[in-house]
Order: structure tokens, then sequence, then C-alpha cells
């Protein structure tokens, strides 16, 4: 820990950056040193079942130990960076049009043709699987920042949906200039898009809706 905390400061604002629809490199509003210290602490010294992140622990020399360690770390971070961190999102982005080039809301249900609730845990590892909560509501908490970006995915029942649609992100809804003025209400910074339930859209494995997602 000494090591990474001589570091805290170029972790925080070298390491742990997203891109913004401009190109520009920003610190992580998401992502901070503490959360990463707290995070990594409970899956060296507690794990989850019989797994724990390896920091060189049964290495008899210091030296090969720490090295060990950072080179694990800096390995997690950079797959941490592919996979959330440049985007500064903990949250999956609905990022996949269908072939009508649209962006379905039941994407929350899967994206690439994926079904995520029919997702299962390998053998031994059964007791980690969730059953699936058709009557179950979430929303998102983060998403995708570009102009007209897609709002967070969320999921509920059929009762209350449905039918989901898609994201128009060509919709203008941001009018400060009128009187009284206009804005975009789907999330905060929101300068263009909405939710277009007119009609059914499908995802890529065919869902229409977003319940059990």
């Amino acid at each position: 820990e000494d090591n990474l905390e001589f570091c805290k400061h170029d972790i925080n604002n070298k390491i742990l950056l997203y891109q913004t629809a401009w190109n520009d490199w920003l610190p992580s509003t998401q992502y901070r040193y503490d959360g990463f210290l707290r995070g990594l602490q409970i899956m060296y010294l507690e794990g989850i079942h019989d797994m724990t992140f390896y920091l060189g622990e049964d290495e008899t020399n210091e030296v090969a130990a720490t090295t060990i360690g950072l080179v694990n770390i800096a390995a997690f971070l950079a797959q941490s960076m592919k996979e959330t961190i440049k985007y500064d999102s903990c949250d999956e982005n609905n990022w996949d049009v269908n072939s009508d080039g649209k962006y379905p809301i039941s994407n929350a249900c899967g994206q690439l043709k994926q079904s995520y609730q029919d997702y299962t845990c390998p053998n031994g590892t059964e007791h980690f699987q969730c059953e699936v909560d058709p009557n179950m509501e979430m929303e998102a908490s983060t998403h995708a920042q570009w102009y007209g970006a897609p709002g967070p995915l969320f999921c509920g029942p059929k009762s209350k949906y449905p039918y989901t649609g898609f994201w128009d992100y060509e919709f203008e809804c941001d009018f400060p200039w009128k009187d009284p003025p206009e804005y975009c209400g789907d999330y905060v910074g929101q300068k263009a898009g909405r939710h277009d339930r007119s009609g059914m859209v499908k995802n890529g494995s065919g869902r229409m809706d977003v319940e059990g997602c």
C-alpha cells in the first residue's frame, strides 16, 4: 500500500482518466484512487468465494513480491481502462444499433445478440447466480455522454413497459433561448435525443421489452 500511496496523485491524474467526446482526457468522475484502494483491499484480504487478488504474498523475496503485485495491478487497471474507465462509466452504455440503424431500448436485455438473463455461472459457482425477477425495476447510473447519446439502460415488467421503442438521437430538445426555456429531461447534461415509444423496435436478439433484463 505504501507504494500505491506514494503514486496516489499520478494514479488519480495520469491513469484514472476518461476520454471526452472532444477527445480530451480528464480525471474520471467515477473511478478515483480511494475507491480503487478499498476495492483492492477487499479482493486481496477477503476475496469472493476462494478467489482473491494476487499480490505476490507467497514470494519470499520482497522485491519480487512487490514487482509481481504492481504488475498484476497494472494489468487490472489496463483491462479496466479498456472496459470502463476511458468511458467514465460503471454501467453498460446503449451502443448496439439494430439493422435499421436504431438504438433499441431493449438493448438492456442484451447487446450483440446476447441474452443477459440467460447467463449462467460455470459448474461449482452456481451459487453466485440470482433468479430472474420479472418485476424488478432498475435504472443504470451512467451512460454515454456524446451529443444526443442514449440515456441510461433500465429494466421493468411488461405490465409497465409492454414494448420500449428506441432512442432517437437526432431529436432536438435543448432550447434555452426560448421563453420559457426548454430543456431535455432524460439525464443531466443532455443536449439532444429522446425515448421514442411510438412503435415496437427489436434488439439484436429480437427483444422488444425490458422485463427481467
